[in-house]
């Protein structure tokens, strides 16, 4: 863990360099390319990507720090594992922070929240047409839909809270690519976006709420169903 952290020390073109890198594994680790429970060696990564020894121990001590990667002292590193218990975990905790911040936001928003908010629905709505048609790019969904999202929140006062509420959202994303492959086929995100984005105008939190902790759950519950049936079991 030592030998990551002392190359947190760079300038100019070796902090750029080490901002890819943590870009490149992030998407990876996000995306499952590099699989829950992997041992990352440096060698691997360095021939995977390209990149030298140092921009990549960075970025896996900045990705240990988002809880994606866990260091092992010695022996190295490896990807944080995903199960049903931290899924549960996770989405529950958003749903709390999520619908809370909703709330207040709904509360204070002002016209620059309702155009930005308006404009952020936007974005996501087209590409996800894309996305039913087959043709999206589920890494663009995650970005646009973390703006819709973000949006939603924007006129939230607590700090605090928002803070908070980021750190689950983030945690969140390897299940929610996960849930989303799972029910592209079945499941109309692009309705549910929708009904939060009418609710949230109407300025009717009740209802926000609702379809959040709706919206929300049917995700975790996606993922809850692509673990074996045992590990499900086992995590009740």
């Amino acid at each position: 863990m030592a030998e990551i952290l002392v190359s947190m020390r760079y300038d100019g073109p070796e902090r750029t360099i080490a901002e890819r890198a943590y870009r490149l594994l992030r998407e990876d680790i996000i995306s499952g390319a590099l699989a829950p429970g992997l041992k990352l060696k440096i060698e691997m990564l360095r021939a995977r990507y390209g990149l030298g020894a140092a921009p990549i121990r960075e970025a896996l001590a900045r990705l240990s720090s988002d809880h994606l990667v866990k260091l092992e002292g010695q022996r190295g590193c490896e990807v944080v594992p995903m199960s049903v218990r931290d899924a549960r975990d996770i989405g529950n905790m958003r749903k709390l922070l999520e619908v809370e911040a909703l709330r207040i936001s709904i509360r204070n928003g002002g016209d620059e929240w309702e155009n930005a908010l308006a404009a952020a629905f936007h974005r996501l709505e087209r590409l996800e047409r894309t996305i039913d048609q087959g043709i999206g790019d589920l890494a663009e969904w995650e970005s646009l839909n973390h703006q819709f999202h973000k949006a939603l929140v924007a006129a939230c006062d607590s700090e605090w809270l928002l803070r908070m509420r980021q750190l689950m959202f983030d945690q969140h994303e390897r299940y929610r690519r996960l849930s989303r492959v799972k029910t592209v086929a079945t499941r109309d995100i692009s309705l549910e976006h929708r009904a939060l984005f009418e609710a949230a105008l109407d300025r009717n939190a009740e209802k926000a709420v609702t379809v959040m902790e709706t919206h929300i759950g049917r995700t975790t519950d996606a993922v809850l169903q692509s673990f074996a049936p045992g590990e499900r079991a086992l995590a009740r």
